[in-house]
């Protein structure tokens, strides 16, 4: 065995290191390493080439704050020098703190966290609360959807080509359509479709067996990865009145969408509706470090006292990761980084609309705060996707991916790689206008490489 004090570190031999033993996610394996990065800031970051690049994804919509603010990396370093980590029977400061925090701005008697290590195991958790709260098996799940990578969740993800290779259980499942007005799955236009997706959610209920055996539902409040799909403002009240019919309880998955990205503190507070279960993660700890949290309502964390709560990790309220989080809460609130979400997010979607006029690639911009999705297609009018659903998991033709990389000639980064036909824009919220402006400049040049898929 090489002396592991020894192991070269030149630039060939870290992208060997890459290629041959690396599992890269979500793709296939690579037989080239992919750009380094050695540095980032605000909302540019460097590459290994010298080359300075616009992160107009936040990393996948985490890193809400902008990278390496040092108000945070003061934090985690204060943080470490006290305590790193300690086992979860045990109370820490930064934890107990973290969870007060996060009753205080969650909607409505959201109140008792499960704090954990990621948004896929939130997710995990959040079904087996509604599991063990309700007595009841089966989740509904929407297609178009993704709540993770570990087996529920991924197993919940349906219409997500990445689901296919998954051995599916740890639940009872249902699939239903979720609002998507540009592709309404059942062929009506809104306002006149009265509302025939929560309709048809209660008729699966009831036809599932209702009350005795239906325990929740779990939905994106804003679709994320499958192509930024906001619904209808009638949408989730009637969603509502539905689960409270059938006693089944509305499990918000706002990993993507929370914490400011959509304008609010979370996308939901945009209909005014308390979920019985919301999950969280990016925007806790802005990808300083890996936290995620499932809150629950008074009640159903009240049962827990004299039920077993039949959950745990050995990392659950880290205190490094929870401190991390305190102070990244306060820095929304210190920079009215959400009021600012809002406001650069009208603008952000008034120049991405600019680009629909101009390529015939993109059918479709919509978009909430700074959550904003281009959809491209091959014909306006017919409104046919420019590639099939399992243009991600299929080798070949996907020019989504070539406006990837076409970006990145250009000196971008926006989320290109993600599943269906919508790239999406998600600059972090220190976001100025002349950066939009700079962003919305190399993505007009980037749809040139789609725009010869178009009819």
């Amino acid at each position: 065995m090489t002396d592991l004090k020894s192991i070269p570190t030149s630039k060939e031999d870290l992208d060997r290191y890459e290629v041959e033993n690396i599992f890269h996610s979500w793709s296939y394996q690579p037989s080239q390493a992919p750009l380094r990065v050695v540095s980032a800031k605000g909302i540019r970051f460097v590459t290994e080439d010298g080359r300075e690049r616009l992160d107009f994804s936040s990393c996948f919509a985490s890193h809400n704050i902008g990278h390496q603010d040092q108000r945070v990396v003061d934090a985690i370093v204060a943080q470490a020098k006290t305590l790193c980590g300690f086992a979860p029977n045990f109370s820490t400061k930064p934890r107990a703190t973290l969870a007060k925090m996060l009753a205080e701005v969650t909607p409505g008697d959201l109140s008792r966290c499960f704090i954990t290590l990621g948004g896929t195991e939130a997710n995990e958790a959040a079904i087996k609360i509604a599991h063990q709260y309700t007595g009841k098996r089966k989740i509904v799940g929407r297609y178009r959807s993704y709540h993770g990578a570990t087996a529920v969740p991924m197993t919940l993800s349906r219409g997500d080509a990445r689901n296919w290779a998954q051995v599916e259980g740890g639940t009872d499942w249902l699939s239903v359509p979720q609002p998507y007005c540009y592709r309404c799955m059942f062929g009506q236009k809104y306002p006149d479709c009265e509302m025939r997706c929560v309709k048809y959610v209660d008729e699966v209920m009831e036809l599932e067996g209702g009350a005795d055996k239906i325990a929740g539902i779990i939905f994106e409040p804003i679709t994320g990865a499958n192509g930024i799909l906001i619904p209808p403002p009638e949408y989730f009240p009637m969603l509502r009145a539905v689960c409270d019919k059938y006693g089944a309880l509305m499990i918000a998955d706002e990993v993507m969408s929370g914490f400011g990205r959509t304008g609010k503190w979370f996308a939901i507070d945009h209909w005014n509706v308390v979920p019985d279960i919301m999950t969280m993660a990016k925007g806790t700890t802005c990808g300083y470090l890996p936290l995620g949290v499932t809150i629950a309502r008074k009640h159903i964390g009240d049962k827990f006292k004299e039920q077993f709560f039949s959950h745990g990790a050995t990392y659950a309220g880290h205190a490094l990761c929870c401190a991390a989080a305190v102070r990244v809460l306060q820095i929304y609130e210190e920079d009215n980084l959400i009021e600012n979400s809002a406001k650069m997010g009208k603008y952000l979607l008034e120049k991405a609309t600019e680009l629909k006029d101009k390529h015939p690639c993109v059918g479709d911009v919509r978009g909430l705060g700074l959550f904003v999705g281009i959809e491209l297609v091959k014909n306006k009018k017919t409104r046919e996707p420019i590639m099939p659903v399992a243009a991600k998991i299929r080798p070949g033709l996907n020019p989504k991916l070539e406006v990837a990389k076409r970006l990145g000639e250009l000196g971008m980064m926006a989320m290109a790689a993600n599943p269906g036909n919508t790239i999406n824009l998600a600059p972090p919220f220190i976001v100025t206008k002349d950066e939009i402006d700079e962003g919305i400049g190399i993505m007009d040049k980037a749809l040139e490489v789609a725009d010869k898929y178009a009819v």
